[in-house]
């Protein structure tokens, strides 16, 4: 994981000297993941990949002055997570959250067993903020200093939320995985 964060430094100070081919291999190696992690927030697949372009304006127009190269991921993950959080806000109204996530979920592999499929149900039953947290600690591989960064809250809020968190993840895991051994 160092090699990769050294490599993404070094493309983004080519970056800053013009070189177009180092921009166009950090959006390659950065899209998918940020796509991603739009479409855990926003729950649609064609939203987020327009708000990861919107995000990526801004990233092109903002890498110069970023300070810190060694910190492109957090910084470009606070990017993608404001504008997603943008665009809930504008479209707040519009939305129904309670609507099921469709099955093509980008990178997500295929069910393949009963506590798989609890454990995703449990994911679904959290609140917002809770899958948030977990999705970057666990799914995006995000230290506690990284999603402090990303969400603009301090590292000890960030180990609570984490904590918390997996303790509902649990609670509500054992709800649903023991109901339906009981049931079959």
């Amino acid at each position: 994981m160092r090699v990769d964060k050294v490599f993404d430094e070094l493309l983004v100070l080519r970056c800053n000297t013009g070189d177009r081919k180092a921009l166009e291999l950090l959006v390659r190696r950065w899209n998918k993941k940020f796509i991603s992690f739009s479409y855990k927030l926003v729950r649609d697949l064609s939203i987020a990949q327009d708000v990861v372009q919107e995000s990526w304006i801004s990233i092109i127009k903002g890498i110069g002055g970023l300070k810190e190269p060694g910190k492109f991921s957090t910084w470009a993950y606070r990017i993608v997570y404001n504008k997603s959080m943008d665009w809930l806000r504008r479209n707040k109204k519009d939305l129904d959250l309670n609507h099921d996530l469709p099955q093509d979920v980008p990178e997500e592999g295929d069910l393949r067993n009963e506590r798989e499929q609890a454990v995703r149900h449990s994911l679904k039953e959290l609140p917002e903020r809770e899958k948030i947290i977990l999705s970057l600690f666990y799914l995006e591989g995000h230290r506690v200093k990284e999603i402090s960064g990303i969400l603009g809250i301090p590292e000890g809020t960030v180990k609570s939320r984490i904590f918390y968190a997996r303790e509902h993840l649990k609670k509500i895991y054992q709800e649903v995985y023991y109901e339906k051994k009981r049931g079959n």
